[in-house]
């Protein structure tokens, strides 16, 4: 009789701890192989120039909004027609490392999604691999409208299966659709926005949210006039509270569980954007931070209150007195 070979059922904290290394950051702070990155900002507002000085810098490397960008291969799949692509370059040169592509057929559907999927392993064979597959815009090419609920986690999966190829992934989004389960699913989010109160400016805010230190978190930035770079300015805005010290605060004096809107009604001074704070309650569910019951609809929308384990912890570390100092 042939013997099982046993599988391992676990690892110590010892080799999990061995496993550690630097972030293989393709754009420091904003693409990492094996990560999901999603730009999320209303519509013209400048996603697509971000995205097309970023395969300027990808082309031999260089620097992007202070942070460093390393030489890339890049498949991009965009909503928008070749000639707009070639009527940036010049002043812009993309490279020969830049392939087009885009799912057969006219609508985001399952079979069309899975097709893309298959040309991109094909398109990535190991002779010619890839360091960045760009999606552009998910609402054009992902299948989220479906009603389906397990259609959705498939297309999300697969998301996750590109980038553990490794690629770096990025998804370009319009905020004022956003897709919930989507922006999730991200190690990092990117907003990308007009500071408040002006109007018919070059100016940019960039706000980054991620499971990495190393993330970008507030840059302020000025396109030039030439439309070559994006210039950072030296009165960048002091970064917000963050918003989880803050839901902290106000799910632990409530009585009652909370919805997104009775939160907003209750923030401290000013408000925070509707998708900001519903991604930091997602990512304060998924580390135990918060708890959330609730169907999550118009009749029964979610409601979020503090963890038990994360309440405690808060309790214990402000009743704590300071040691004394012999």
């Amino acid at each position: 009789m042939p013997t099982e070979i046993k599988r391992p059922i676990g690892q110590t904290n010892s080799c999990v701890q061995k496993q550690r290394h630097s972030i293989p950051w393709l754009w420091e702070g904003v693409l990492a192989n094996g990560a999901v990155t999603l730009l999320s900002a209303p519509e013209k507002i400048g996603k697509t120039t971000l995205l097309s000085l970023l395969l300027d810098r990808l082309r031999a490397g260089g620097e992007l909004l202070g942070r460093t960008v390393w030489p890339g291969k890049t498949i991009l799949c965009s909503e928008e027609n070749k000639q707009l692509w070639a009527l940036r370059q010049p002043p812009l040169d993309f490279g020969p490392d830049l392939i087009f592509h885009e799912p057969p057929g006219p609508f985001p559907m399952r079979g069309r999604w899975r097709r893309f999927f298959n040309d991109f392993l094909e398109l990535n064979f190991p002779d010619y691999k890839y360091d960045l597959v760009v999606i552009d815009s998910a609402v054009n090419f992902l299948p989220l409208a479906d009603r389906n609920k397990r259609t959705l986690r498939w297309a999300i999966s697969t998301l996750r299966d590109m980038a553990d190829f490794p690629v770096a992934v990025l998804i370009l989004n319009q905020s004022r659709n956003v897709h919930r389960p989507l922006a999730a699913s991200a190690d990092i989010v990117i907003e990308m926005a007009i500071p408040r109160g002006v109007n018919m400016t070059r100016r940019r805010t960039f706000t980054g949210v991620g499971r990495y230190p190393e993330t970008l978190q507030t840059v302020s930035a000025e396109l030039n006039p030439e439309g070559t770079d994006y210039v950072l300015l030296p009165d960048s805005p002091a970064p917000h509270p963050p918003l989880l010290s803050t839901l902290q605060t106000l799910l632990k004096a409530s009585p009652t569980p909370l919805t997104c809107r009775e939160l907003l009604d209750r923030w401290p001074g000013e408000t925070p954007r509707p998708d900001s704070l519903w991604r930091t309650l997602a990512h304060g569910v998924e580390f135990g931070h918060f708890t959330a019951a609730g169907e999550g609809t118009k009749t029964e929308p979610f409601r979020f209150a503090m963890a038990r384990r994360a309440e405690a912890a808060s309790t214990l570390a402000s009743n704590e007195e300071p040691a004394n100092v012999q």
